[in-house]
């Protein structure tokens, strides 16, 4: 699968939403093609000093967009699936593309008693994000595969360590990583 990249200090994964604003033509560019083709981008983050694109990315869809007061165009998106990037180009105007190969989703796991503390701060953190909070209200906050990837999107912590966990083929590193932090 072909997909344009958008490399980002960030990380989205299946199931999160995040608003970017785009001012770049490379970056309008990526968002005319996506709307056009409903093909979506792939969102992947950059190293920690900004200068590498990590391998382990989201494929993510446009879910709604507004011209924003300062004249520039704001994106609401919606991660779908992980992916590695096999191979990646760049075009003239500086738009990567990358041909990636989609993974398995996290299998879904119900919440056990022990970590219920970490859907209970989760969601006590978005309520602080009506933003956020919006995207999530019908969300499973029992379900630990998507709360672990909600807490890695925003999480203060090294790409490395995040890229870590998302190559994973389940939640258990990223639990593991997570419960580190909140004993410390």
């Amino acid at each position: 699968m072909q997909l344009p990249l958008f490399p980002l200090r960030i990380c989205l994964l299946p199931g999160g939403y995040t608003q970017l604003r785009i001012f770049e033509p490379r970056y309008q560019r990526l968002v005319s093609e996506s709307l056009t083709h409903n093909a979506g981008f792939g969102l992947c983050m950059l190293s920690d000093d900004g200068k590498q694109v990590l391998t382990f990315g989201t494929h993510c869809y446009i879910t709604d967009f507004e011209r924003l007061q300062d004249g520039m165009l704001g994106i609401t998106v919606r991660g779908e699936q992980r992916f590695i990037i096999n191979s990646m180009t760049t075009e003239n105007d500086g738009l990567r593309r990358g041909t990636v190969s989609l993974l398995p989703q996290w299998p879904a796991t119900r919440l056990p008693e022990i970590d219920v503390r970490l859907g209970d701060t989760l969601r006590e953190l978005l309520k602080q994000l009506p933003a956020q909070l919006q995207h999530y209200n019908n969300s499973d906050f029992m379900d630990l595969s998507w709360l672990c990837q909600r807490w890695l999107e925003i999480i203060p912590v090294s790409a490395k360590d995040k890229q870590t966990c998302i190559a994973a083929d389940d939640h258990h590193r990223a639990l593991e990583f997570i419960r580190t932090l909140f004993q410390e």
